[in-house]
């Protein structure tokens, strides 16, 4: 073919198409290369997430639960998912302070579950953020993944959060100020808390310089009146008292807010089942936006006084435990059932 018909022959292509026949096919083109487009685009799309067992992607969630040191999740399975098929990526990010990081956590499932067992609640997978993450140290943490709603009929009676809901914590009512009458107000120097105390009871005399040299800054209260000796004190009872007090780092005693939960948590897990005590479960909550813990127990009393007379009561007593940006409150109550109120 010579050059110049070659020239006729395609010329045509670069000139406008003014023939319904070419701007048809033009329009099957232009269609086509746009299925083709959203082809690879839905492709990607649909690899963007593992909403089962056999896609690969960013894992949409049964069930997660987090707590401090680590979390557990509940993700579908056919029988062969392990915690082998998934990689956890780590997103570090400034936390709330720059001595603590804060890091978001997503889960990608690499491993696609090929098996074809009906495995109806999935698998529970468990991660140590420092074991299996190396994270540790002050921080904090969130989990990025989605997670799906219940599915209609399902039974999820056995899944985590059912269960912890039965033990959450339970609504205390909105906190009004109480103000005791007649009152005054007390300070902690330098300045460690303040309080209104009650003037009608007895106050414990004032140390600073004791306060400062063991790192607990202190007041005391009891009421005396109620506790009179009677009929020879057979039926005598120990004052009513009220405690409040501030741990400073280092404190003398060296007591922090972690193990004063701790060695309740003993009390409590020792004497579980005896007629003599009763400790119930520690309760979470907040005081003055900050995290603490109220704790109650009763303890059957026998205390000999004399030759012939022993005195017996139940000792009520609740401690409220407030953790501070450094150091840690005790605000207590004790005192026989009697006079408790």
């Amino acid at each position: 073919m010579s050059a110049l018909r070659k020239s006729v022959l395609i010329a045509p292509s670069n000139r406008p198409c003014l023939n319904m026949k070419c701007s048809v096919q033009r329009s099957v083109r232009l269609i086509s290369l746009l299925a083709v487009l959203g082809f690879f685009h839905g492709t990607a799309a649909a690899t963007l997430w593992s909403s089962g067992p056999r896609q690969t992607g960013e894992v949409v969630l049964d069930e997660m639960v987090a707590g401090a040191g680590g979390f557990v999740v509940r993700v579908g399975s056919n029988g062969c998912t392990s915690k082998n098929s998934f990689e956890v990526l780590v997103n570090k990010k400034p936390g709330l302070t720059d001595l603590a990081p804060h890091y978001e956590l997503t889960i990608v499932r690499k491993v696609p579950d090929e098996c074809k067992a009906i495995v109806e609640d999935g698998t529970v997978i468990a991660y140590d953020l420092k074991q299996d993450l190396g994270i540790s140290g002050h921080y904090t943490y969130t989990i990025a993944n989605p997670v799906y709603s219940p599915r209609p009929y399902a039974d999820t009676s056995d899944y985590y959060l059912p269960n912890a809901l039965k033990d959450a914590a339970p609504d205390f009512p909105k906190v009004t100020e109480v103000r005791p009458e007649p009152f005054e107000k007390y300070t902690a120097r330098p300045d460690f808390f303040s309080c209104l105390l009650p003037v009608d009871w007895k106050r414990s005399p004032a140390d600073p310089e004791g306060d400062a040299k063991a790192g607990i800054y202190e007041v005391q209260l009891t009421k005396e009146e109620l506790a009179k000796p009677e009929d020879g004190e057979k039926y005598y009872f120990p004052h009513p008292l009220i405690y409040v007090g501030y741990y400073a780092p280092g404190n003398r005693e060296g007591k922090t807010y972690a193990n004063y939960l701790a060695d309740y948590d003993r009390l409590m897990r020792k004497n579980t089942g005896s007629k003599q005590s009763s400790y119930s479960k520690p309760v979470k909550t907040t005081v003055a936006g900050l995290e603490a813990t109220v704790t109650d127990y009763e303890v059957w009393q026998e205390l000999p006084r004399g030759p012939l007379f022993t005195t017996k009561y139940w000792l009520k007593a609740r401690f409220v435990f407030v953790k501070a940006r450094q150091g840690f409150y005790v605000l207590a109550f004790k005192s026989p059932k009697e006079f408790y109120i």
